[in-house]
């Protein structure tokens, strides 16, 4: 199922087949994704190769100072005598909110809702999301100018964060030579009832959700300001299920906890610079405990 959209992606985003995987895994997880880089360096093109590539409804919303909630989630206009509600942009299954930190706090809030629970509230009234619903949001940390940064409660929210991998020389040839273009034409439609089945039917142990919880000990123990959410608990036995999928498999293994972790408490450890984490994450927690 996911052959053919990992192989049109990687015509247009070059050297990034293992994050085009983990991305497809996390929205078969139905979680959150956020991908942090320098300037130009291909988020928002990543975001559209994937979603054009899914065959599911995608908007974008390019966050400024200025943009407002109601510009997200959409407002009630008197028209005929009644209120009627105009839905915004995040009515769709992926929307892709670029360069979210250079929107206000009350701009960002507007997502709060939705991430979790999938509904919007607007006025007093509840108005649920289509489904599937994702947010892939990109933003730039190295430039502190005119952005807010994400809250806690927020990040805590997002399943994955990445950045993209660095280009070879011989990549970038083939990158400034590439003539593929965001078209659509290749999209492969996703039949979400064959991967909500998917998930269903596959084999977890209770010694993979009791690896999960030796994880949380360990990183407890290590003394560093990294809180673990139930939340966060939850999201990497979902993202090991969605990258078992990937993968071919029809169960859930160690390694697929291993493969997963770096990227979801990526965003979660704020006391190293991102070049260290992953060693820290393997080094210091992964290391640390003994599989029979």
């Amino acid at each position: 199922m996911f052959d053919k959209i990992i192989h049109n992606t990687s015509q247009i985003i070059i050297s990034n087949i293992d994050k085009i995987k983990l991305t497809l895994a996390a929205i078969i997880s139905e979680g959150s994704i956020l991908i942090e880089d320098f300037p130009g360096s291909g988020k928002t093109t990543f975001a559209k190769a994937v979603t054009q590539n899914l065959g599911l409804d995608f908007k974008r919303i390019q966050f400024t100072s200025d943009l407002l909630p109601s510009d997200i989630l959409g407002f009630n206009i008197f028209s005929d005598g009644k209120l009627n509600f105009q839905e915004g942009p995040i009515f769709t299954n992926i929307v892709l909110a670029d360069e979210l930190n250079r929107g206000s706090p009350k701009s960002q809030s507007a997502f709060l809702e939705a991430m979790e629970e999938k509904n919007v509230s607007i006025d007093g009234n509840s108005y649920k999301l289509p489904e599937p619903f994702f947010v892939i949001a990109t933003q730039n940390p190295m430039d502190s100018a005119g952005t807010s940064s994400l809250p806690d409660s927020q990040l805590d929210r997002f399943m994955i964060s990445f950045s993209l991998s660095s280009l070879s020389e011989t990549d970038k040839i083939k990158m400034l030579k590439s003539n593929n273009e965001l078209n659509g034409k290749n999209s492969q439609k996703i039949e979400w009832s064959e991967v909500i089945q998917r998930k269903k039917n596959l084999t977890i142990k209770d010694e993979i959700y009791k690896y999960v919880l030796e994880i949380e000990q360990t990183i407890k123990s290590l003394d560093q300001k990294i809180y673990v959410s139930a939340r966060c608990l939850k999201q990497i036995v979902d993202l090991a299920k969605g990258w078992a999928i990937i993968n071919e498999k029809d169960y859930v293994t160690h390694q697929d906890i291993k493969d997963t972790l770096p990227f979801i408490l990526r965003h979660r450890i704020k006391f190293l610079d991102q070049e260290d984490k992953q060693k820290f994450i393997i080094d210091q927690i992964l290391q640390k405990i003994n599989i029979n």
